[in-house]
């Protein structure tokens, strides 16, 4: 599927929206055209794509899936090197890993998952079954388990990582209807990101003692978020590591309690029997999604606005 760069009519939009292009995290200095004909591996006769008649091309679109995501930051491609030079636990790795992760954002836990998609149905799984053996081992068969989940604002596109792992979608469109939704059936809450209302959200969800997932796939960057949401109490947080934070393409982020965190693990690979086994993650993912996280945290962020603001209306002069 081909993608061609956009012509915007509004250059703060545009800026907006090219801050999350991997495009402008290869473009320098040079002209234009040369480094994007250098990015797609012209000569094409010597790329490893064309070798299999696959065309490389000029990522216009965005952090797209279909796009192949985002281009790995250089921290990210050597920690997955070294990590694929020796075996270790994954299960030790997970915690490990995790112990750093709530370190860097002030969460009480978190994992690697495989994308946040992965993270929506480890959640989903955790809040239903918790970390009993025997319940984990009866999902996606929900029968006398809480397996209702709120989603606020309707379905959507991704909605099916939350039922395979058995949760039963309650839709409703407005936070002003959360409280009346929740019932003694209710395992979880599902908040997507952009949204409005997300503390009055909360402030239901802890009242009733129910524990609130907020779908932020696209929330990096800024880096920062990774700390907002756990300052306001988010019981689970996802973010995609595949998107801005320039991480492996098949990774995401958990952030929460440390007993939903444990659940999630508990009900994820690489427990056979787990509903979400399939979604595995290896340790060269895992090390370098960190590798990503922790790079960030050192970017000089307001340089790195600068020079993709200074990218971005060179190519809007092109466009």
């Amino acid at each position: 599927m081909a993608s061609t760069l956009a012509t915007p009519t509004d250059r703060r939009a545009f800026i907006k929206w090219a801050s999350a292009l991997p495009l402008l995290g290869s473009i320098a200095a040079q002209d234009f055209v040369q480094k994007a004909s250098a990015a797609v591996g012209k000569p094409a006769s010597d790329n490893i794509y064309t070798r299999l008649g696959v065309r490389p091309l000029i990522n216009g679109r965005g952090t797209w899936t279909y796009l192949s995501g985002s281009l790995e930051l250089p921290e990210v491609r050597a920690a997955k090197q070294q990590a694929a030079l020796h075996f270790v636990d994954v299960v030790e790795l997970q915690h490990a890993v995790g112990r750093r992760l709530a370190e860097l954002s002030g969460a009480e836990a978190a994992m690697v998952t495989s994308g946040a998609a992965g993270a929506m149905a480890a959640a989903t799984a955790a809040c239903i079954a918790g970390s009993d053996p025997a319940r984990i081992w009866q999902l996606p068969d929900t029968t006398g388990l809480k397996s209702e989940v709120v989603m606020v604002g309707g379905r959507s596109a991704f909605d099916s990582a939350i039922r395979l792992a058995g949760g039963k979608l309650v839709l409703i469109q407005s936070h002003e209807e959360l409280a009346n939704a929740i019932s003694e059936n209710t395992a979880m809450v599902y908040v997507a990101v952009p949204t409005e209302g997300l503390e009055q959200a909360l402030a239901v969800t802890k009242k009733a003692n129910v524990p609130l997932l907020l779908d932020a796939a696209a929330g990096i960057p800024p880096i920062d978020n990774i700390r907002l949401y756990a300052k306001l109490g988010c019981d689970l947080y996802t973010f995609s590591g595949g998107k801005g934070l320039l991480g492996p393409q098949c990774t995401g982020l958990l952030f929460g309690r440390k007993d939903l965190i444990e659940a999630a693990l508990a009900n994820s690979a690489p427990w056979e029997g787990a509903v979400c086994r399939p979604m595995k993650v290896g340790k060269e993912e895992i090390m370098g999604c960190l590798a990503a996280v922790e790079a960030w945290m050192k970017m000089d962020l307001k340089a790195l606005y600068r020079e993709w603001d200074a990218r971005a209306r060179r190519i809007a002069k092109l466009a």
